[in-house]
């Protein structure tokens, strides 16, 4: 199936951009990691700590049809446990990658939260948000990497491939 391949070497591009990004904030002294710019979701850490709540929170949507409560902060305290939740993540997403027909990815689903309510959503409305919500803070995430001395290099899709 074409679409279910597609999705999942999308899928794999994006943890391998999370983990690229992982990678050079390892190499940041704990203050330029912690530092907040003062817009956006904040720090470095901060960032990275919402990918991986929202990645989790879409993928269980997808699996249970309910978006569950946040995780907690204080479970992910500094870059390790963050990459390790990344890499949990990422293979949390490959059994409903795998698992979906091609009539599941352009069908319906009906999702309950906190902060929508009741809605139905084209499942592939709901998986393109994760790529492209990603995209916005990968892209994010390198430009203080690389203000800190840090840059990831080029994380183009085509260079991946």
């Amino acid at each position: 199936m074409f679409i279910q391949s597609q999705y999942q070497k999308l899928y794999e591009y994006h943890f391998h951009t999370c983990t690229q990004l992982i990678d050079c904030a390892a190499r940041l002294a704990a203050a330029d990691y912690q530092e907040n710019p003062g817009y956006g979701h904040g720090s470095i850490h901060d960032i990275l700590f919402h990918l991986l709540n929202t990645d989790r929170s879409w993928r269980t949507s997808l699996e249970t049809g309910v978006q569950p409560a946040r995780l907690p902060a204080a479970d992910y305290p500094d870059l390790n446990a963050l990459r390790e939740g990344f890499e949990r993540e990422h293979a949390a997403w490959k059994a409903p990658l795998e698992r979906l027909s091609e009539d599941e990815f352009q069908g319906q689903l009906k999702v309950v939260s906190v902060r929508f309510g009741t809605v139905t959503m084209q499942r592939w409305h709901i998986l393109q948000q994760v790529l492209l919500h990603g995209m916005q803070h990968h892209a994010e995430v390198a430009q203080l990497l690389t203000a800190k001395g840090q840059s990831p290099g080029n994380i183009d899709f085509i260079l991946y491939v």
